[in-house]
């Protein structure tokens, strides 16, 4: 009986050190995955990915391509994150485990056993959702079309900027010639019968008072199939333009063609029509006796 009971416990001690034993073994491999999960992302930055490849969960990896991609294109510099650290502590529960990295910023590492090879699959309690994945698809797609339209919308904008100068002086001075630069030749007509008008529904002192008072606008450029829109943020005010050639031109103004606006649009869009030439200012701003 006592023979028995010594052989029971000689197991159960070299089950408790066969556990230890396997139990450090699965630490000491979470802190080299993570250490190497640090060698290879200071390996992406110069352009090598097999390391990172081999080390991480295909989500993980994929996120990181995409984010190293969208890094690479842009053209300002970014702050990158310290790579000078190593895991200082490691947790292990089951199939995952956790290193806690050295540095002056918190940052953990979170890493998986999948088919027996352990692979970092998050950072700071951060994964590889599709959600996310997606984003980052996303956010490539925008600036590269940000890119391909920069000098359309640098021209766009040369051109309003020059068009609310031009305005402004033809309702001030009756100087038209300016405006054939920027508009064609239909709405530079409506121009002239808008500033007609106005000047019957308005008067020039009122008007002129409330075009000298400080304003100050942001816009958003729009491309559509056959033109392209200058909206004034925070309002449904918009300038036509069109490219018949080789610069932008003014053809209209809150999405309608110049030629098309007749009398009675005239008058019921009049105060939207001075304030897309930036003659008035918004409502909440300009004088109430404009009407």
């Amino acid at each position: 009986m006592l023979q028995i009971k010594h052989t029971y416990i000689v197991v159960i001690i070299m089950l408790m050190l066969a556990c230890s034993s396997y139990a450090q073994d699965d630490a000491a491999k979470v802190r080299e995955t993570c250490n190497t999960f640090i060698r290879a992302r200071k390996a992406l930055k110069q352009g090598d990915s097999l390391l990172i490849k081999s080390v991480t969960e295909d989500s993980l990896y994929k996120l990181i391509m995409l984010h190293h991609k969208y890094a690479k294109m842009l053209k300002t510099r970014i702050i990158e994150a310290d790579l000078n650290i190593w895991a200082t502590s490691v947790e292990v529960n089951d199939s995952c485990g956790n290193c806690q990295m050295s540095g002056y910023e918190y940052y953990k590492i979170k890493v998986c056993k999948y088919d027996g090879q352990w692979k970092v699959m998050g950072e700071n309690d951060s994964y590889a959702t599709t959600e996310r994945i997606q984003r980052a698809q996303q956010k490539i797609v925008n600036y590269k079309q940000e890119v391909k339209t920069r000098p359309a919308v640098d021209s766009i904008l040369r051109v309003v900027n020059h068009f609310f100068k031009d305005a402004h002086n033809y309702f001030e001075t009756e100087t038209l010639e300016p405006l054939s630069t920027t508009c064609n030749a239909e709405t530079i007509r409506f121009i002239q019968k808008l500033y007609c008008y106005a000047k019957e529904r308005t008067g020039l002192d009122l008007l002129h008072k409330e075009m000298n008072a400080p304003s100050f606008l942001v816009g958003d450029v729009i491309f559509e199939a056959d033109r392209t829109l200058f909206k004034f943020s925070r309002e449904d005010i918009y300038i036509v333009l069109r490219k018949p050639k080789d610069t932008y031109m003014i053809h209209g103004f809150n999405k309608m063609n110049s030629e098309v606006i007749d009398d009675d649009m005239m008058a019921k869009e009049y105060l939207d029509l001075l304030r897309s030439m930036k003659l008035i200012r918004q409502p909440r701003y300009r004088d109430k006796a404009l009407h």
